[in-house]
């Protein structure tokens, strides 16, 4: 299924997405970053009003920090030294495998997390790249693509991933050492959850995971024949549905995730699912926020 190119319809889920990130914000203030200047506490020191720490005066250091009071106590020159403060930097990965837009209520769920992303990321005045990923393929969005939507046709343009159950592949994703990443995928992928939590991991950097599901997948109601479509490919599967054939696809589903979140543990990797059956705000507070 294609993501949505109406306008309208857009606008409505970015507009939501702006009016979260009112409410919600991204966990920059558990790290210490580096680079530009900005409002976040940086790993070295600068000219903020947040006292760090105090050593003895150096020739060539700023007059202006010297400790006046201290002198008038001890008649030596010291420094007062004060929090660095910078701009955090955050890679935003968007997976954009067809599994991601397989129903209306999903597809939605998906676009407010990536719109919530980009407003949360500009609201904190972040440096920001983002990126989409299917399968081999990888795009870099400038924030105008994002925000006036034409991102969204190229990525329909895309062709269909030959191996619908291949990772999306984050090898040249030219990721920043020490940022944030924000991974939006589903995670419905085969292979080694540890082998794609470590490449996302690279460089020292610190990775976040929102994974939106729907109910259809996570607890369906089939009994009976059903034609199955494959949403990467659209090959078409006949099988009948048991109640035993559906309790091996309700334990492999949750084997699935048990997995996900030893990896993530193990990673330190923050991962939270959320669900596309509830309202946004109830659906960042039964993981996300936690």
């Amino acid at each position: 299924m294609p993501i949505p190119t109406e306008k309208n319809q857009l606008d409505e889920i970015s507009a939501r997405a702006q009016a979260y990130a009112d409410h919600f914000e991204l966990p920059l203030r558990d790290q210490t970053w580096r680079g530009n200047s900005g409002d976040f506490a940086g790993s070295g020191v600068g000219s903020s009003l947040d006292f760090q720490d105090h050593r003895s005066y150096l020739p060539g250091d700023d007059p202006r920090h010297i400790n006046w009071q201290a002198y008038a106590r001890t008649g030596n020159y010291s420094m007062k030294l004060y929090r660095e403060e910078v701009r955090p930097v955050i890679d935003i990965i968007l997976d954009v495998s067809d599994s991601m837009f397989v129903d209306e209520e999903k597809s939605k769920r998906t676009l407010e997390l990536f719109y919530f992303a980009q407003f949360s990321a500009l609201k904190s005045g972040a440096s920001t790249n983002v990126f989409v990923v299917k399968g081999d393929q990888q795009i870099r969005f400038p924030a105008d693509a994002i925000f006036s939507h034409a991102w969204v046709e190229q990525v329909n343009q895309l062709p269909a991933q030959e191996e619908s159950s291949l990772a999306p592949d984050l090898s040249p994703l030219p990721l920043r050492a020490q940022s944030l990443r924000l991974l939006i995928s589903d995670l419905l992928f085969t292979g080694n959850p540890e082998s794609f939590l470590r490449e996302l991991s690279r460089g020292k950097g610190r990775s976040l995971v929102l994974a939106p599901y729907s109910v259809s997948e996570a607890n369906p109601g089939w009994e009976g024949n059903y034609e199955f479509i494959d949403v990467e490919t659209e090959d078409r599967h006949n099988h009948r549905v048991d109640r035993r054939l559906l309790l091996r696809y309700l334990e492999a589903y949750q084997r699935h995730f048990e997995l996900w979140k030893a990896g993530s543990i193990k990673y330190r990797i923050p991962l939270a699912r959320v669900s596309s059956a509830e309202s946004f705000e109830i659906a960042l507070q039964s993981e996300a926020v936690q």
